[in-house]
């Protein structure tokens, strides 16, 4: 029997899963989560630090304030070479969350769980193995095994989203390219529960005392968790050390003789690799099944919750009529580039950390002598570039930059008040479509900003927002937000308007005399202004 259950199936109720069912559900699409899992399981820390701009996100769909509270904002990170603090990198807090915050995947999934069973338009499976997978012009069927029952059941779905991890059995059924490659070297996790005198920091360090020639990296956590990473030794054997004492003297050896209890213990070797396509006709992968990466920076579920906000909007756009199929191809080229984006990155890092031969293995220990014993050097130490949200500048739906860094970047946040209460302008972009920016500086431009892009407001689908610095008087445009906010922002944007997707992405921007109805049409894939065409394409 064939049971048509939803828009959208997702396979996968991890944290990317679970986040694409929450933003299609904001675009009125509705979604049919399946997992093998019999229920959700705790399992440790796993992915431990959402970055601030990635809980941006998670607030779209009212979920990123239990996160942020419980867990642990750090600002600071410092890098040791031989038990010396080598660099300390201070990062700035923004007017949101972050930039960091510790917890682990494991309760972020818990508040996206928790979301979705309240949420009429997602509907959570659990017990459901995918076994069987086919597709034609006009969907995607998959066939079900209930682990229950043993009962297989045929479902089918306009469309298909992959985010069942690093082991995809999507991968397997639609014959995926997953290239690249699984590094040899193997990493220890281990979650302990100790009152240590650290201060709630990133601790990366390079051979030290505790785990001499290697690397080890601590994090906090709620509640006095601590999570400690080991680079191991070819010959080590956790199960033995576990046995026979010898795992109390690894970890006596990082926090000395505090009281500690284990939490969860983890073992690892780490990928570098991805599909050679995110979209495979109605079957689009995300996360880890479509990229896996090392925990340097904490690129995995960060870049994973990415690809699941920016495919949600783009099938929203589909399934709702305003865009056409082919904007899907978008979702593969921009998340395709991050991905590679953040391997070329994390290449870098596991080359420095691990020298894959004699010449950069002195090499690095030449640099880290001068960073250990002079000071010199420091900035070649690598420790793992912290994760940031992809800039999309060479999208075919986004303006060339031509100079201006912003375009295609994730839309800077600030301080804004609307009508006397104070607010952040992140939340005051559209969640579901898209926004109008509108900055200018007198009242005169701001009007005729905001009479222009008045046109493409149709069904709520376009926000107007206007930004203004100490403008007293001003006429509030019928249908649109004025924010008041500090000259620097207004100088940061320029005068204009810009076009934000719901992914928070600046799409294009355009003078007080360019018709932003163009850009919108450009933002969805269906281009009609020449100015606004990519490289020339007709």
């Amino acid at each position: 029997m064939t049971e048509f259950t939803g828009q959208v199936g997702i396979v996968g109720a991890g944290p990317v899963g679970l986040i694409a069912a929450l933003r299609l559900a904001d675009a009125g699409v509705s979604s049919v989560l399946l997992d093998v899992k019999p229920e959700l399981l705790r399992q440790g820390s796993k992915a431990c630090l959402i970055q601030g701009d990635v809980l941006e996100i998670l607030d779209r769909a009212g979920c990123a304030a239990p996160i942020a509270e419980e867990g642990v904002t750090w600002t600071v990170a410092r890098t040791y070479v031989r038990n010396k603090v080598m660099r300390t990198t201070t990062y700035p807090h923004g007017p949101g969350f972050g930039p960091f915050v510790n917890i682990s995947q494991y309760r972020i999934e818990q508040v996206l769980a928790d979301a979705v069973a309240a949420n009429p338009r997602c509907d959570l499976r659990w017990g459901q193995e995918v076994v069987g997978v086919d597709q034609d012009d006009d969907s995607v069927s998959v066939r079900v095994r209930d682990s229950g029952t043993e009962a297989e059941n045929t479902l089918r779905f306009e469309y298909l989203v992959a985010a069942d991890g690093v082991r995809s059995r999507m991968r397997e059924l639609m014959g995926a390219d997953w290239t690249g490659y699984t590094h040899a070297d193997r990493f220890l996790i281990t979650d302990i529960k100790a009152k240590l005198p650290l201060a709630k920091e990133r601790h990366f360090h390079y051979d030290p005392s505790f785990n001499p020639g290697r690397q080890l990296v601590m994090h906090p956590q709620p509640d006095d968790i601590w999570r400690i990473d080991w680079q191991l030794p070819p010959n080590a054997d956790v199960d033995a050390e576990r046995a026979d004492g010898r795992f109390d003297e690894r970890v006596r050896a990082v926090i000395g003789d505090i009281p500690y209890e284990v939490d969860w213990v983890s073992t690892y070797r780490f990928h570098q690799r991805v599909v050679a396509r995110l979209r495979m006709g109605r079957v689009l992968f995300a996360g880890d099944a479509a990229h896996s990466l090392p925990p340097y920076g904490s690129r995995g579920m960060n870049s994973g919750i990415q690809d699941a906000d920016n495919l949600a909007w783009k099938l929203g756009a589909v399934l709702g009529g305003q865009a056409d199929e082919e904007l899907l191809e978008t979702y593969h080229t921009e998340r395709y580039a991050a991905a590679k984006e953040n391997l070329r990155v994390t290449e870098a890092t596991i080359r420095f950390m691990v020298p894959p031969n004699r010449l950069r293995r002195w090499t690095r220990a030449v640099l880290l002598a001068f960073s250990h014993t002079l000071g010199l050097a420091r900035d070649r130490v690598n420790s793992g570039r912290m994760a940031e949200p992809y800039v999309y500048d060479d999208s075919a739906i986004v303006q060339p930059q031509n100079g201006n860094p912003l375009l295609g970047a994730f839309a800077p946040d600030a301080v804004a008040r609307v009508e006397g209460r104070a607010t952040r302008l992140r939340t005051l972009l559209n969640r579901t479509g898209f926004t109008a920016l509108c900055v200018a500086s007198d009242a005169t431009r701001i009007a005729e900003l905001a009479q222009r892009v008045k046109a493409i407001q149709d069904d709520d689908q376009v926000l107007v927002v206007v930004l203004a610095s100490g403008v007293s008087g001003l006429d509030e445009p019928d249908g649109a937000i004025v924010a008041d906010v500090d000259p620097s922002v207004v100088e940061l944007y320029g005068e204009g308007w810009w076009l934000v997707r719901p992914d928070g992405h600046l799409a294009a921007r355009g003078a007080v005399t360019d018709d932003p109805a163009d850009a919108l049409r450009f933002g969805l894939g269906r281009p009609t202004q020449p100015a606004l065409l990519l490289k020339g394409t007709p």
